[in-house]
């Protein structure tokens, strides 16, 4: 049961949060090479797992494999990403970070760390501990 005023608390404190991320998420894009978002999420995806299939990016994103080309040709095209066929099978098209790639991932990396440090750096480690679970408890209940 949701006590009286708690659901208009939870409602804007929902819409602060997420203008927030919003804000820093734009800035996290500038920064890291003028990118949009979907730019920057190919990117971190590549960086975090290396070489990558196409096809791997496009079920990471959600997003048809035709508009993933479009993205990724512009990518390509600004040095962002190298693009290339698979040696086993040179149907699978494959990606990795070019040399602005990898400088946009490490800023990318950099933006995290010095976000995570913001939010955690005034909390103890039970209160830390204490907003990860709620933070998670939080994406699994709106996932449902």
């Amino acid at each position: 049961m949701v006590e009286a005023g708690n659901e208009e608390k939870f409602l804007s404190v929902m819409f602060n949060l997420s203008s927030a991320i919003k804000s820093e998420s734009e800035r996290c894009c500038r920064i890291c090479g003028d990118l949009n978002e979907k730019e920057l999420f190919i990117i971190a995806f590549i960086g975090e797992n290396g070489s990558v299939k196409m096809s791997a990016i496009a079920e990471y994103l959600q997003a048809p494999l035709s508009t993933l080309t479009t993205i990724v040709d512009k990518l390509v095209a600004n040095k962002f990403l190298l693009r290339y066929n698979s040696n086993d099978d040179r149907r699978v098209v494959k990606v990795e970070l070019d040399r602005k790639g990898k400088a946009s991932y490490k800023e990318f990396k950099n933006r995290r760390e010095v976000m995570a440090k913001k939010v955690l750096g005034h909390l103890s480690e039970a209160e830390q501990e204490s907003l990860i679970a709620n933070l998670t408890q939080l994406v699994t209940s709106i996932q449902l």
